[in-house]
């Protein structure tokens, strides 16, 4: 049965608004000292000083619109998007209905996730300048938050036809064809946005790309790019991790999820991806407490229920394997594996009705070796034989040399009295497994109704050698020295 795992990433963001403040009235720019120091300290990234004297400035001048204008660019870099977005309608209802001053309210608005309102805002930034390629990125930025891929990609295509340097256009044109499961043409313009700029921010989105064309080692390298420019990047760290994970080296994942949860302790998909890579290693214990506290932080699809489920099959605690699945399958009825490891723990539980029902159930979605022979094994304890041989003969028809299929289909044959077949199924077994002691003891018990009572003793001899504790009784019985 696959292992079945589902890969969580989050997403960062960038802006590069390259704003210039706004200064038309020259004359009085030069004469008034706080105008100009509120310019100066804004140009030298002084964003806070620059908004206090443009404060002052308009308690002197209320009514000038490039202040206005000015002291929401300070808002915007201060991160106070409110009041950016405050400061830039004053500027607008003031008087200054310029194309980048409606492109700076808009974009404001997008940073607080207002995506409606920001496109109003960047429409009018292109009826005044058509040409404007900011604001067909953030237009098209906005679209792809609201999930318009489709229009979000017209909008980022006309950006880079105007700007062909814009590495804004092409991050988020590669953002939109990453959605679109485009991973080469995103990547491809990764690519051109880190030929222009080298954000780490461009190499986490190319390292997702990776990830989904399972060219795990590229995105381990850009990953560490990123950590490099970032060292406690939470997501950087669980992202690289998926990649060891896909790779096999679970240790790796283990120590990179660690990584993402020290810097984030409520990333709870961090915690059930080294849940993940723990039980691969067999190391159940430790996956129950990570699993538990990915389940707690609220990760409560069906899956988690059911991989968690499968770790306390495995851990030998069979009533919470059960409680899990349950929920697991109230969740969703159609995962097949989660019926078979409930099939298996029911098992374990004596519950062998069960058992077939969730093998019928599992087998209606996909026809699997593994669960035919176990819906067998449940026939065969309600003592069904014909049902059993005929689901063994089906785990066989997948996989003709199932050891386990065969020799229990030998066994069933020898409990209908098919001797022959019987035979041929328990030879079989023996020759694809010589220390079989259930064939052994099985072929003896046939041998001595075939009459072969050396034959019989000998392979009961050998079933007890292997360890069959039922072989002693039956040489006894058959009178074998």
């Amino acid at each position: 049965m696959s292992k079945v795992k589902i890969v969580l990433a989050l997403i960062v963001l960038f802006t590069n608004t390259l704003f210039s403040q706004g200064r038309d009235d020259k004359e009085k720019d030069k004469t008034d000292p706080l105008f100009a120091s509120a310019y100066k300290k804004y140009e030298e990234k002084n964003f806070q000083g620059a908004y206090l004297d443009y404060t002052a400035f308009l308690a002197k001048f209320p009514l000038d619109v490039n202040a206005m204008y000015n002291r929401g660019l300070c808002a915007y870099e201060l991160l106070d998007y409110k009041d950016a977005v405050v400061q830039h309608s004053k500027s607008i209802a003031a008087g200054r209905k310029k194309y980048d001053g409606y492109y700076s309210r808009g974009l404001a608005n997008y940073q607080l996730k207002n995506y409606q309102v920001a496109i109003l805002d960047f429409d009018t930034a292109l009826f005044l300048n058509a040409n404007y390629a900011k604001a067909y990125t953030y237009k098209g930025a906005s679209l792809n938050e609201l999930k318009k891929y489709n229009e979000a990609l017209i909008q980022l295509n006309t950006a880079v036809s105007i700007d062909k340097n814009s590495e804004n256009a092409f991050y988020y044109r590669a953002i939109v064809k990453y959605n679109m499961q485009d991973y080469n043409g995103s990547v491809a313009d990764c690519n051109l946005s880190l030929a222009l700029t080298p954000y780490y921010d461009t190499y986490f989105w190319r390292g997702l790309n990776f990830i989904s064309l399972k060219k795990y080692k590229e995105a381990i390298a850009d990953y560490d790019t990123v950590i490099s420019h970032k060292p406690k990047y939470a997501t950087a760290y669980y992202n690289r991790a998926i990649a060891y994970y896909d790779l096999g080296n679970y240790v790796k994942a283990i120590s990179d999820n660690s990584k993402a949860i020290e810097y984030d302790p409520k990333k709870e998909v961090a915690y059930y991806n080294r849940a993940l890579s723990k039980y691969e290693l067999e190391r159940y214990t430790e996956a129950e407490s990570d699993f538990n506290a990915a389940i707690e932080l609220n990760l409560t699809d069906a899956k988690h229920y059911k991989w968690r489920g499968i770790n306390y099959y495995y851990n030998k605690k069979y009533l919470l394997a059960l409680g899990d699945l349950n929920t697991s399958v109230k969740k969703d009825a159609s995962d097949e594996t989660v019926l078979y490891y409930r099939a298996l723990t029911k098992y374990t539980l004596e519950d062998d009705k069960g058992v077939i029902e969730d093998c019928t159930s599992a087998l209606a979605i996909n026809k699997s070796y593994d669960t035919y022979y176990q819906r067998g094994i449940s026939k065969y304890m309600l003592k069904d034989y014909v049902g059993a041989i005929d689901d063994f003969t089906e785990s066989l028809k997948l996989k003709p040399e199932y050891k386990l299929a065969l020799l229990e289909r030998g066994v069933a044959y020898y409990q209908t009295e098919k001797d022959a077949l019987a035979m041929a199924d328990l030879n079989k077994s023996i020759e694809l497994n010589p220390k079989s002691e259930r064939a052994f003891l099985f072929r003896g018990k046939l041998k001595k109704y075939m009459n072969d009572l050396p034959g019989s003793c000998s392979d009961l001899k050998q079933a007890k050698a292997l360890g069959s504790i039922d072989a002693q009784e039956e040489l006894t019985k058959n009178g074998c020295k």
